[in-house]
């Protein structure tokens, strides 16, 4: 006997780890042509994320990176490192509208570092952002705030999902700065998630029981990603060479 479950929401909730990598100019020496030996030096560049929560935001921005709607998220920062998770899942139907999914967090200084002039940029569109995929973790069927294996089914809700990145750092002041990271939803991505079943039939002889799960969806398809972005940091007046893959 099948029983059928009509309706089924798909959420998608994801964890993002950002990390810290810092560019900037190192110790250089030369001799000249009377063997004088003059050593040049700039000091030293290192930076990591601040530990003030109220510097931390996720939000669904428009074209020109303006936050529109704030998104619940926990930010959990070490020195070079950035966790963030959405307990509460991605806002998936503002990036499918083309908004963009906006990550505000701090950087200052680290102990130490006798340079701050950092590159301060800004969001540009017109070029096109790094592509990055969030990975599939996990995807399970939830009913009655129980969650269930998805079985044959499971294939189509764990393809990873492909933004385009842009990185972005504003100044706050003197000693502290505010780095942006925007995700983009690829057409790619886009229609491969309004192409998602909206109904399953499922054996319900053959269900299997994962337990109790503890994210607020009664009834739906619960996928769960995750991403590593690393965030480039520059000193002010250096070339700023990013690839795009």
């Amino acid at each position: 006997m099948h029983k059928k479950f009509l309706g089924v929401k798909s959420c998608v909730f994801g964890a993002l780890f950002i990390g810290l990598v810092v560019a900037g100019t190192g110790y250089a020496s030369w001799n000249s042509s009377i063997s004088a030996q003059v050593n040049l030096t700039s000091g030293t560049m290192d930076v990591e994320f601040g530990k003030s929560n109220e510097k931390y935001s996720a939000g669904i921005a428009d074209a020109n990176g303006n936050v529109e709607t704030p998104v619940l998220a926990q930010f959990s920062p070490t020195d070079k490192e950035l966790e963030i998770s959405f307990d509460e899942g991605l806002p998936v139907n503002a990036l499918l509208e083309g908004k963009l999914l906006r990550l505000d967090f701090q950087i200052t200084p680290a102990q130490g570092s006798s340079v701050n002039k950092l590159n301060y940029t800004k969001l540009d569109l017109s070029k096109t952002g790094e592509n990055v995929e969030l990975q599939a973790d996990s995807a399970a069927f939830i009913y009655n705030g129980v969650s269930y294996a998805l079985g044959e089914n499971e294939s189509l809700y764990t393809q990873p999902l492909k933004f385009e990145v842009y990185e972005t750092l504003s100044k706050e002041d003197k000693d502290e700065s505010i780095g942006q990271i925007y995700l983009k939803l690829s057409d790619e991505s886009a229609n491969m998630i309004k192409d998602l079943p909206t109904k399953l039939d499922i054996d319900a002889s053959n269900l299997e029981e994962l337990g109790d799960d503890t994210l607020s969806v009664q009834n739906g398809v619960v996928v769960k990603y995750s991403l590593e972005i690393p965030y480039d940091v520059f000193q002010a007046g250096s070339k700023v060479n990013k690839s795009v893959k």
